[in-house]
């Protein structure tokens, strides 16, 4: 029968939407799927537009057919059914700043802390590289349908195509190597991911170079040092901005001090990846912030992951416990058992200190004066860096970014609907409309309520493929 929107009841089958579940594999296909009774969230509308009660919805080869409350509904044989009763539906989350080649443990960034005397970083390297299917679904488990990984080597286009031709996989948008201010030799196997550059030429070079592979963004670390020329170096970023640009692609700029911040928007950047973290944030950022229509991607809790776990204070939430690589859990408890004479001299000062690190008050305050000035914010954590770990940091960061006073509903549109136009401009998956790709999250708690209820993720639909966390995670172990 006809599931035209117009049509103000439908008739029931209560054998068909009471039949047994089915035996739910990690990820199920289905040609046609309905979620019924559930309590759709819509964060792009206005607060008091935001909740859609008693909603059924009927998706059909991946797109959404139906979206209608106070319906009943004659469900077809063979259909996938799933009672949402008691639950909530939200668009699919994105991280807006991941690096797929660091896995988040104590190993994988020997430029930071170098444990190359315990674990050779060649090796840890390759072990991400084999471990990505196992990364994919712990992202999906998350809840977590699209991923930006905004810097790698040039294996990372390979990441991205890998993803493209999974079916237990978010989507993934992608940078190349990064250009550099400063050299990170520690991290070069042959395919850096980070480069220093020195002149505008070279900065156009390799840009050229990452456009072969149609990168989804091109990425500078602007990395400013005392006695280092501050406009030199812009005139790098504007380089490297103005081809990016000429090619149709966006400029993702690493800036964490103001006056750094505001030379990369100056010189074109689309997308700030951290915080201002050392000083308030005025009226000139926020004029250039807008100018250039630029996202701004907070990552909070990252500066906080390092000294947890460089100083052996890192524990996991039960977020992570349950949803975590348990191979990155095991080695984050490696710190104590490694001999005192093969710890780096930081990590040695850190751990007998035992200090434990505040939170970041200042780029706390600039996130939540943005958010009211209308910038558009992109939930993002980092992860991959040491101590944020690929999947379920993502609940350390929102925490972080609700501490800094944005509400659930302002937390949820950066992670859905602001999250799906930074990832390779594709909007239509951050919202739930009849018409869209279906892209779903069923969540077992309010998340206007609580945005720790996020982490209460009963299924995601992802077209027509539908993913039990529960069983992504147990064909990992």
């Amino acid at each position: 029968m006809s599931l035209d929107r117009c049509l103000p009841t439908l008739l029931l089958a209560a054998a068909a939407h009471v039949a047994a579940a089915p035996a739910w594999a990690g990820n199920a296909f289905s040609s046609r799927i309905y979620i019924t009774g559930a309590t759709v969230i819509h964060p792009e509308r206005e607060a008091d537009a935001a909740i859609q009660r008693d909603a059924t919805l009927a998706i059909h080869d991946g797109r959404l057919e139906m979206l209608e409350s106070n319906v009943t509904l004659e469900l077809p044989q063979g259909a996938t059914v799933i009672d949402a009763r008691g639950k909530w539906v939200v668009p699919g989350l994105v991280d807006g700043h991941v690096h797929f080649f660091q896995s988040g443990n104590l190993y994988t960034r020997p430029d930071a802390a170098d444990f190359s005397a315990v674990v050779p970083y060649a090796q840890e390297v390759a072990r991400n590289q084999a471990r990505l299917e196992a990364t994919f679904k712990i992202w999906l488990a998350s809840g977590v349908t699209g991923v930006i990984d905004v810097g790698g080597p040039f294996w990372n286009f390979d990441v991205r195509d890998h993803a493209n031709h999974s079916a237990m996989a978010p989507r993934v948008a992608v940078a190349g190597p990064l250009i550099s201010m400063v050299e990170r030799p520690q991290l070069d196997l042959g395919d850096p991911p980070i480069i220093g550059i020195e002149t505008a030429e070279a900065a156009r070079a390799l840009v050229a170079r990452e456009l072969e592979r149609d990168p989804d963004f091109i990425k500078v670390w602007f990395i400013h040092q005392p006695g280092d020329d501050l406009a030199a170096q812009e005139a790098i970023v504007k380089a490297a901005a103005d081809a990016a640009h000429a090619a149709g692609k966006r400029l993702a700029v690493h800036a964490t001090e103001l006056v750094v911040a505001k030379a990369a928007l100056r010189a074109g950047a689309d997308y700030l990846m951290h915080s201002v973290f050392d000083q308030p944030v005025d009226d000139e950022f926020i004029a250039l912030m807008k100018a250039r229509s630029a996202f701004y991607c907070p990552t909070l809790f990252v500066v906080t992951g390092y000294p947890l776990a460089l100083s052996g204070q890192w524990r996991a939430t039960p977020e992570e416990a349950r949803r975590a690589d348990p191979e990155i859990l095991a080695a984050m408890d490696d710190l104590e058992a490694i001999p005192k004479d093969r710890l780096p001299e930081r990590v040695a000062k850190l751990m007998a200190a035992k200090t434990l690190p505040a939170p970041p008050r200042i780029a706390m305050e600039n996130l939540r004066r943005l958010q009211a000035a209308g910038v558009p914010i992109v939930m993002g954590t980092d992860a991959g860096n040491i101590g944020t770990l690929h999947g379920p940091s993502i609940h350390r960061e929102m925490q972080l970014m609700r501490e800094a006073g944005l509400t659930p509903q302002e937390i949820l549109r950066s992670a859905t609907t602001n999250g799906w136009h930074a990832l390779r401009g594709t909007p239509d998956r951050g919202r739930i409309e009849v018409g869209k790709p279906a892209n779903l999250v069923i969540l077992d708690g309010d998340p206007l309520a609580d945005i720790a209820n996020l982490a209460r993720v009963h299924r995601v639909v992802r077209g027509s493929f539908v993913d039990d966390p529960e069983a992504l995670m147990e064909s990992i172990r």
